[in-house]
């Protein structure tokens, strides 16, 4: 790579943090969602007024989203998104963590000084932090469908559900849904997560769901070859104490029963990753911010964020007692799926 390749990189992957803040703003205030449904070019003010929104600050961002040809603009100076790339704006999705990026890079900060803290729990973490991760999951459903072709093949019925580092509860509620006739037990360590997801389920009338702030390393011990299914989700590089979790997973899981691994698929080696900007860059990054200082919040933690990546995680796994019986991806290069039985 010459200078100009490598000063040009650089220049480009500020430029993008920067034009995120735009797209954040038309997500959030639903422009992309009004460019989706229209099926002919407006004006921006014909926008604006479609979104209840100035149009003097419409066209501002309209000028950012034809330059970086997000939205495209016909002779009449009118705005579109061609009929056949709509469905692409579901990589919008990616900015769910934006709004907090300032405050997460400042306490990041600090867990990188000699003098800083080792890391930080969820509870250190801002209290919206659970509501913006919740947002980068918009089909929760096609999620539960995606996870059940591989269980299928061990499992019979699914009776007693564990989903293990719920959230605020959007997988839950969509296995409630999925599996109206199961008991359904969803754990988090953080108070917040709880309490927004028992509130939903109340407010939806979900009766089959039980959320409890549990600490990973030492569930119930009555729970002891209760659960059919123990999902984790998005959660394992995140856990300070991998190992004592994934010994009680073993534990309150059925002998016959199947858990499900979920988490984003980064090569365990740097020198695997060289160029994968939108993985591994992304990853790495949201992960000196959230997972690793999550994983790092302990004494004696391991450490490993989502740096600790897909060979390092399927050789733990193979070493304490698990068979990955299948791995794939559910869509996404952020979720790739571990299943897994006992060995």
């Amino acid at each position: 790579m010459d200078l100009e390749t490598y000063s040009n990189n650089i220049t480009t992957l500020i430029s993008g943090s920067y034009i995120t803040s735009a797209i954040t703003i038309g997500k959030e205030l639903g422009l992309f969602d009004e460019l989706k449904r229209l099926d002919k070019p407006v004006s921006s003010l014909e926008l604006a007024e479609a979104c209840d929104l100035k149009e003097r600050y419409v066209r501002e961002w309209l000028g950012c989203m034809v330059a970086t040809k997000i939205v495209s603009i016909d002779d009449s100076d009118h705005y579109y998104i061609p009929q056949s790339l709509k469905e692409g704006l579901k990589a919008t999705n990616m900015v769910f963590l934006y709004p907090l990026l300032g405050t997460l890079t400042e306490s990041a900060k600090e867990c990188f000084k000699k003098t800083g803290p080792k890391g930080l729990s969820y509870a250190d973490m801002p209290a919206d932090l659970v509501d913006l991760t919740e947002r980068k999951t918009v089909n929760p459903g096609a999620v539960v469908e995606d996870l059940l072709p591989p269980i299928t093949k061990s499992l019979g019925s699914v009776k007693t559900i564990l989903d293990l580092g719920c959230g605020g509860g959007n997988i839950t509620l969509a296995l409630s849904k999925r599996f109206p006739d199961a008991d359904i037990y969803a754990v988090d360590y953080s108070e917040t997560a709880i309490t927004r997801a028992t509130a939903i389920a109340k407010a939806e009338g979900i009766k089959n769901v039980t959320f409890v702030k549990e600490d990973v390393t030492s569930l119930p011990s009555d729970w002891t070859g209760k659960f059919d299914w123990v999902i984790l989700f998005d959660v394992l590089h995140d856990l300070p104490d991998h190992i004592n979790a994934m010994k009680e997973v073993h534990r309150v899981l059925k002998d016959d029963g199947v858990t499900s691994i979920v988490d984003p698929d980064v090569h365990s080696h740097h020198r695997d990753n060289v160029g994968d900007t939108c993985v591994a860059g992304i990853g790495y990054s949201i992960s000196c911010l959230v997972c690793l200082p999550c994983s790092s919040s302990i004494e004696g933690a391991v450490c490993h964020g989502i740096g600790w990546g897909t060979e390092n995680k399927e050789a733990f796994l193979k070493s304490t007692g698990w068979k990955v019986e299948d791995k794939r991806s559910l869509g996404s290069p952020f979720a790739l799926n571990f299943t897994c039985v006992k060995a």
